[in-house]
This record gives structure tokens, C-alpha cells and sequence, in this order.
């Protein structure tokens, strides 16, 4: 072995052994659909009914954020998924009145747009799912890169 080839592998070692193992990556750093799908399952299940059944999930795009100013980086995945409700959710928000009139109690929404992305434009109240629905989303979820991971919009690291 040559001189250069020993310094060159001892250098190598001091690097590796220097950085951080999470901070290391060579193959699948980024997060996946699966991942996806388990942040879209979680945040069902907090926000709707903890016996939801997530029943079809599909990415339909991954994309990369630009968030190089922010210090960090961010991907976005664009997906359809369905969610089974055999109970029903947010049993106590349930429409009351005639059809045309119907009225919330406080707390509740009417809205039949059903979403699990966190943003500004989410809906923050609790909505009525009627027990046996099996709601569609078209959805989107994010996930900001951490020291320790990939944080989901579940709050969970990845």
C-alpha cells in the first residue's frame, strides 16, 4: 500500500468517525410514500376518529421545497387517499334542521371539505362524519428536514 493510499483512507476515517451517524446518509434520506401515508393516517386519526381505516393511499407527486433560506430543506408529497369511518366522527356535531337550514353547535363546521394538510386554510373546527362514511381526500402533507430527521406534519420524526 502507498504512502498516499494510507493517508488518504486515514482521512477518510477521521471524517466518518467525526460526523454524526444521523447526519450521514447514503440511500434513502429523503422520506417515502409509506412515511407519507403514516403521517396522512395519523393526523385522521387525531383529527376525526382514532378507528378511522385508511382504506387507498396514492402519491400522485413528490416534490422538493426551496426553503434555503429558512436554513433547513422541506419536501412535499401530493396524494388521493381514502378513510373508512365505521363509527362515524365528531358524532356530536351532527347538522341539525331541515335540509337548506341546517345549523352547527359552536366548536363545529358544516363543511363537506375534508382535509388532513396543515396550513392556513385549514378547517379548525371538528366536522360531522356520518358512521359507515368512506371519505376521498385530495390532499397534500409536508415534512421539514430536523437534526434528528424528517418531521411530519403529525409532528412525528421520520
Amino acid at each position: 500500500m502507498s504512502k498516499s493510499t494510507i493517508v488518504a483512507a486515514a482521512l477518510l476515517a477521521t471524517l466518518l468517525s467525526a460526523a454524526r451517524a444521523d447526519a450521514f446518509c447514503l440511500f434513502s434520506c429523503e422520506p417515502t410514500a409509506a412515511e407519507a401515508r403514516k403521517v396522512f393516517e395519523n393526523r385522521v386519526k387525531k383529527k376525526f376518529d382514532p378507528d378511522a381505516k385508511i382504506v387507498n393511499f396514492e402519491v400522485s407527486r413528490f416534490w422538493r421545497l426551496d426553503v434555503e433560506g429558512a436554513g433547513h430543506h422541506a419536501v412535499e408529497f401530493y396524494f388521493t387517499g381514502s378513510a373508512e369511518f365505521p363509527k362515524g366522527a365528531n358524532l356530536d356535531c351532527k347538522p341539525e334542521g331541515p335540509a337548506g337550514a341546517q345549523t352547527v353547535k359552536a366548536g363545529c363546521s358544516a363543511s363537506k371539505y375534508y382535509s388532513t394538510t396543515v396550513s392556513n386554510l385549514e378547517i379548525k373546527d371538528r366536522q360531522y362524519i356520518e358512521p359507515g362514511a368512506k371519505i376521498d381526500f385530495k390532499d397534500e402533507t409536508r415534512f421539514d428536514q430536523d437534526p434528528k430527521g424528517w418531521r411530519g406534519q403529525d409532528g412525528n420524526i421520520y
